[in-house]
């Protein structure tokens, strides 16, 4: 039961913080590990993949491993090149990756760091990546969507505040071209 696992969570947090000891607490439900710990330890196949606060760990992620693991993700497969990421008909710019040689690299972009608008009458001979309007589900403040790729046709997941949704669909419009705000390239 959700709500009983919350209202535990808070119990465990509280207990700890009054008793002032150290615990352990195993658990494989991330969003659990991340409400109730000071520091965690995230595993892979019995090996530290990495370590710290929690904010920290799941802020800046330090291998693909625990960027996937720590919430949803959208993957973007491709190649790096002058600090772009080219997937499909588009590049993306990735701030950091400038002298990047031409390899193969995969960028991890969460739901909430994807800003979509409306796709232009004429498009910019860089237009980042189209998308069509596959689902939409709004509920209380945000909105989660799902985005099929024009280029390879794959899925993309968006979470946006529903009033900015609401905007949208208001407006009728069904493509869209997405950009992320915040991606991290692992080099293939």
């Amino acid at each position: 039961d959700a709500k009983v696992r919350k209202e535990l969570r808070r119990w465990l947090r509280r207990l700890h913080d009054e008793l002032h000891m150290t615990s352990l607490f195993v658990t494989h439900d991330q969003e659990e590990a991340l409400e109730v710990a000071d520091e965690v330890v995230i595993m892979n196949k019995g090996r530290v993949e990495q370590q710290g606060a929690p904010q920290a760990v799941y802020d800046t992620p330090e291998t693909a491993f625990v960027y996937g693991f720590l919430g949803h993700v959208n993957l973007f497969q491709g190649r790096v090149r002058d600090g772009r990421l080219h997937t499909g008909g588009a590049a993306i710019e990735m701030p950091g990756l400038e002298g990047a040689a031409d390899a193969p690299g995969t960028a991890y972009v969460r739901p909430h760091d994807i800003q979509i608008e409306p796709l232009p009458a004429e498009p910019s001979a860089d237009p980042g990546l189209r998308v069509n309007l596959q689902r939409a589900h709004a509920f209380g403040p945000l909105a989660q969507l799902e985005l099929r790729r024009e280029d390879t046709q794959e899925i993309i997941e968006v979470v946006m505040p529903s009033l900015e949704f609401d905007r949208i669909r208001a407006q009728g419009h069904r493509r869209f071209i997405a950009r992320p705000r915040q991606a991290r390239v692992f080099l293939n």
